[in-house]
Parts: C-alpha cells; structure tokens; sequence
C-alpha cells in the first residue's frame, strides 16, 4: 500500500497550490490518477535540496547557502553545521548508519566537506572551481568532479586527475577504482586502471545524474526527460514518457530505475516499463537516493523531500 496525501496539500508553499475549482473530492477516472504516492516530509528553508543520503536509520540531506539537515519520516530536521562559508553544497554520497556513518559533500567553490564519528570537517582541493558531485564506493574510493575537473580521494588524501577533453561533467558513479561521469552536452567520461578516457552517449542533451549496480549497468538521465541506459557495449535510450529534464537517478537493482526531475516528475522503470509515481507538487526535484526499490526520498527547491514507502 502507497502513502498517500491529500491533493491539495502537496506544494510547498500556498502560492504554488492548483485551483481545484471548489471541490476537494475526486470526482473523475483522471483526479484519481493523480493522487500522490510520496508522502511529504518538507524543510523549514528556502534553501535547494541538490544532495540527500538515506541510510536506513536517517536520512542527510544538503543544500545551497552550506544548509545541510539530518532527519527522518518524524519530520525532526535537525540542522548540522558545515563550515563552507556558505557555498553551495552540491552533492552528498554517504555510507553506513547511526554512529557509523560517514558522508562527503562537494560545493561550488572547490571544496569537500567530510562527515564521520559526528564530526564534519572541511578540506579545501587546492582548486575554487565549482564541484558538481561526488560518489562512490567506498570512504577510502570517493571521486568529485566538476566542468573540467574530477579529483580521486584514497582515503587519505584527494589527488587531481586529468580529463581527456575537459569534459563538463555534472554526476559520477563509481565502484572502487572503476567510475563514469555525464555532463553538458552528451559529455561522458570514464575512470579505468587510474586513468580517464572519453565515452560517446551518442546523445548532445544535457546529462544531469548517474547511477548503476556496476560499471555494466549504468543509468543516465537528462534534458528532456532523456532516460540511457549502459550495459557495457551500447548506451541505449529507455523512452522515458515525460519531457521533463531529470535530474537524478536511483538505482537500488538491476533491471530497477526511479527517476526524478522538473515539476515534480517521478518515475519508476522496471522490467522494461515505466511507472508514474506521482508526487502531488510542482517543485523542481534534484536528489534522490534509497534503501531499496521501495524506500527511497526525493529532495527538490523551496526545502522539499519526499518520501516514497511501499508496504
């Protein structure tokens, strides 16, 4: 059974709710299509949601103007302090729970926030060009990756990495030394045996956020509601139903893709087909990440998360 919320309480703000025409009820096949199936855990901010991390236990999440929360489905954010000087935080991977958590956060201004043993600290890539992600595997095989820049931490020290064609690259999926970054404009970029190297997508649309189970099993979505999927030899376009631009993607098995993006788009892909998984807001949605295909939160613009929880 899906969570559901009421129509009408679904936006963040009374500003962005839909004249309903003087009726609460759904009354009609097509009213009752789009009744929400994430239920609404919204942030006390103004602030953009670009990074959230759910372990299971809690839930992170990350946003612009160094805000950075920890919470749940209790709705108890509490707000954690991150000395960025208020740069954006643009991503968040994260591993673990409870006491053993440990997280990574990139911002705009070249910098990685890492969290562990409840403590952030703020380390600086000797670079003030804009992070635009990072991911990985593992806390000793975290990457960050930036227009141009991708930076490889060991789990002592981050170490810079050249790119071939100066890729502008948006998103990085990684599994220990083995990594793919996307981009603007159709960029791709993979990480083998150390070195980096050039990959076609064969698409030049705007590639916003990666995610897979392997290095032959990846997921890219972007501009237009553009959906690719790798499977080690061939990019292959999955036909999403929207034209949305997508902003991020969750992979929690094979064969299983949950997708998100403008105007509070959410899909699911599975088995070969897609299901609309319809939010109830308009908000621009830019992380999400899962314990599982079903369990997963959504963060977006104007402080909102969503949570998805099938029984």
């Amino acid at each position: 059974m899906f969570f559901a919320l009421a129509i009408l309480a679904c936006t963040g703000n009374d500003d962005e709710q839909t004249d309903s025409g003087g009726s609460d009820t759904a009354d009609s096949a097509e009213d009752a299509e789009v009744i929400p199936v994430w239920e609404q855990h919204r942030i006390e901010t103004s602030s953009t949601l670009y990074g959230v991390y759910a372990s299971g236990a809690g839930v992170y999440v990350v946003g612009d103007g160094g805000y950075a929360w920890s919470g749940g489905a209790d709705d108890d954010w509490a707000y954690m302090s991150i000395d960025v000087d208020d740069a954006n935080l643009t991503d968040l991977w994260g591993q673990g729970q409870n006491d053993d958590t440990i997280l990574a956060a990139s911002t705009n201004d070249g910098k990685v926030a890492q969290y562990a043993g409840g403590t952030w600290t703020t380390g600086s890539l000797d670079d003030t060009s804009a992070l635009e992600a990072v991911g990985g595997s593992s806390s000793s095989a975290l990457y960050a990756v930036g227009f141009g820049r991708a930076w490889y931490y060991d789990g002592a020290t981050w170490t810079y990495e050249s790119l071939p064609g100066n890729e502008r690259l948006n998103d990085v999926y990684a599994e220990g030394s083995s990594a793919i970054a996307v981009g603007d404009a159709g960029d791709c970029a993979r990480r083998r045996d150390g070195a980096w190297s050039a990959c076609e997508t064969g698409t030049e649309s705007d590639l916003n956020g990666v995610s897979g189970t392997s290095a032959d099993d990846v997921y890219v979505v972007g501009a237009g509601g553009l959906v690719l999927h790798w499977d080690g030899s061939t990019w292959r376009d999955l036909e999403s139903p929207t034209t949305e631009t997508l902003w991020a993607v969750f992979v929690p098995e094979q064969g299983l893709a949950v997708v998100v993006g403008s105007n509070g788009v959410a899909l699911r892909y599975e088995n070969g087909a897609w299901t609309d998984l319809p939010t109830g807001v308009d908000n621009a949605l830019y992380s999400l990440h899962g314990v599982s295909g079903s369990n997963f939160w959504a963060g977006g613009n104007r402080g909102m998360m969503l949570h998805y929880k099938a029984e």
